[in-house]
């Protein structure tokens, strides 16, 4: 706590007059203290009101600019000059340094002792921090109340901005607003943006930690919020102005209620992905038809055919970011897309178009997350698409397409005896001339181009066109047909 110069001035019983330095009388002073030392500038701390009677104070006029410069690089407050002592009145020389330098100067009466300055000054500094003190604990108690209301998180917020004369936001790990004080739209999509580089410093720091953005004389404060070590959420409040201590103070008792209030959704959290997990089963297992109704308890009912499973893998923070995205998004909520956790994958279910992209939208920016998209699927077929959209994401790329797979990853998709059967069957009246096999390979590889496949072979074209010629009479099949071409690659492939 700190008592202003003017408060001091206030005080009529002390009788003191302002000499000097009337543009900085908001100075705040920390405490009083009497030196007499030619130079005190050393032993000062800043802050203090220096009380002295002059008795070792040069009467050069050089001299005393030179003391009074030093006090008030040492960050003095004020200066209190005792007359009627060692000098019957202020040196007009002091007067005019203080006066030069923007220092307080204040003429204390004869009959004022200094000792009861310093007992006024710690009497006031003592009634400024139990005012202080009283203000955070009737802060602390209008936060309490506002904490268990129904909207509790926007009234904390609410409250929060009041005691502050600022603005609040309160917002999970994946950096989606949670809840605010009263703004619009634009106003809060401003602030969350600003805030992108600090959310990401405090997520890199060990533990929880804080830090303070300053944007002219505004000023932005962002805490993170944690429960043991995991990263729950921020909390940032700004003004457009600095903070005062009381005010950080009451910032630090929003602290622990805005980790209750996240740490209390997280809980209820696990207890709704835990059904959204079991409800998911279920639909892959065939039941679709008895879980409408709770599917619209949890989403907003089952999406409509044809369908498309997507299936998201990452690091643990990466997977718990994403969730929260689909949780936060105001997007999917609008929309009957499904979600939720199965076999250590965040796993989505919607219908082929628009609601695919509000997925991706959503998830766009997830550091760390790999997604695997099936083809358009009914609810019959949901265990099928699940199986290509891992295939797709097992392709290692942010976002791939079951679709889009090259041909070669498409044949692991095949059961092994399934594509034994083929291979078998599409090569058998071949036999087992390995010579006949390898030059359709090649030639297969080559794309029906002669000349490189035949220099391949080791052959002459001539004799790799005989070879061909008698594939196709032995096989009954066209080869200058692609779908042809394609499917004896495939049984050459998968023949190994």
């Amino acid at each position: 706590m700190a008592l202003p110069v003017t408060e001091l001035l206030s005080q009529s019983a002390l009788g003191l007059r302002l000499l000097a330095g009337a543009g900085a009388v908001h100075r705040e002073i920390s405490w009083a203290h009497v030196s007499e030392l030619a130079d005190p500038a050393e032993f000062m701390r800043g802050g203090e009101l220096l009380l002295l009677t002059g008795v070792n104070l040069p009467t050069a006029t050089s001299a005393q600019r030179e003391y009074v410069g030093k006090l008030a690089e040492a960050g003095a407050a004020a200066i209190g000059f005792g007359i009627g002592l060692s000098w019957d009145e202020v040196p007009p020389e002091l007067v005019v340094a203080a006066e030069d330098v923007g220092l307080p100067l204040l003429e204390v009466p004869r009959a004022v002792p200094f000792l009861a300055i310093t007992r006024a000054v710690a009497a006031a500094l003592s009634r400024r921090e139990q005012a202080a003190k009283d203000r955070v604990l009737r802060a602390q108690r209008a936060l309490t109340t506002a904490a268990v209301r129904r909207d509790s998180p926007a009234s904390v917020l609410e409250e929060l901005a009041t005691l502050t004369g600022g603005w609040g936001l309160l917002l999970n790990r994946a950096g989606a607003v949670v809840a605010g004080s009263r703004a619009t739209t634009a106003e809060v999509s401003a602030r969350r943006s600003a805030l992108t580089p600090d959310l990401t410093r405090l997520r890199d720091a060990p533990g929880a930690a804080s830090l303070v953005a300053w944007d002219g004389p505004g000023e932005v404060w962002v805490q993170s919020l944690h429960a043991g070590e995991e990263l729950l959420g921020f909390l940032a409040v700004g003004r457009g102005s600095a903070l005062t201590p009381v005010e950080r103070q009451t910032v630090n008792a929003a602290v622990p209620l805005c980790t209750l209030l996240l740490d209390r959704s997280r809980t209820a959290g696990h207890g709704a992905r835990r059904l959204r997990t079991a409800v998911l089963r279920l639909l892959f297992d065939g039941r679709s038809p008895i879980l409408a109704e709770v599917a619209g308890d949890l989403w907003n009912g089952l999406p409509a055919e044809p369908l498309l499973v997507l299936r998201c893998r990452g690091s643990r923070n990466a997977v718990a970011a994403a969730r929260d995205r689909l949780a936060a998004d105001r997007s999917v909520a609008e929309a009957t897309v499904l979600h939720g956790e199965l076999d250590d994958d965040l796993l989505c279910l919607c219908s082929d178009g628009p609601d695919e992209k509000v997925l991706l939208t959503a998830l766009a920016d997830v550091d760390g997350l790999c997604i695997g998209i099936s083809a358009p699927a009914g609810y019959p077929d949901l265990s099928r698409a699940d199986d290509e959209a891992g295939q797709a994401l097992a392709h290692g790329a942010p976002v791939t397409r079951f679709r889009d797979l090259p041909p070669l990853a498409l044949l692991s998709v095949l059961p092994a005896d399934v594509a034994a059967t083929f291979s078998a069957s599409a090569l058998a009246a071949l036999g087992p001339d390995p010579e006949l096999r390898r030059s359709l390979h090649v030639w297969l590889a080559h794309h029906g181009q002669w000349d490189p496949a035949s220099a391949e072979l080791g052959v002459h074209r001539h004799t790799l066109r005989n070879r061909i010629r008698k594939v196709e009479r032995l096989l009954s099949r066209d080869l200058s047909s692609a779908d042809v071409r394609a499917e004896l690659w495939l049984a050459l492939r998968l023949a190994g």
